[in-house]
């Protein structure tokens, strides 16, 4: 099977980089961002839904960008433990607040994307402490 058009990559980054924000970086407060996804994780049940919905929105905008399986695994399981966390009383929509894991699982997808417009190889995630390099394959 081949890619998407590069013009549909293009807005398949756009809608997830969107969704992004809105989840989690409508206001900014020195280096943390607030959003929907912070602000309805304080309503019982309204912010799982929320927090649900935009999660399954990334991961399909993943799939059809063809994002590798292992950063769709990666940011499944971020935005999993996102939607799960609120259930503990207070201390989850303080959690949900604090860690803005949508923006993070959106990342991981959008520098997917940007590699396969660059037609570049994988970049490390990140370093663990032994140096060797973490990649999203």
């Amino acid at each position: 099977m081949s890619r998407p058009p590069e013009p549909d990559l293009i807005a398949i980054r756009t809608s997830v980089e969107r969704i992004a924000r809105l989840s989690d970086g409508l206001i900014r407060i020195g280096p943390w961002g607030l959003g929907l996804d912070g602000i309805l994780s304080w309503v019982p049940g309204l912010g799982e839904v929320y927090s649900a919905g935009a999660a399954a929105f990334i991961l399909g905008q993943g799939l059809r960008a063809r994002v590798p399986v292992s950063t769709l695994l990666i940011a499944a399981a971020l935005m999993g433990a996102r939607t799960l966390i609120t259930i503990l009383p207070f201390a989850g929509p303080v959690v949900a607040d604090i860690f803005t894991l949508h923006r993070w699982s959106a990342r991981l997808i959008i520098r997917a994307i940007d590699q396969r417009l660059a037609g570049g190889a994988a970049r490390p995630l990140w370093r663990t402490p032994a140096g060797s390099d973490i990649v999203a394959t």
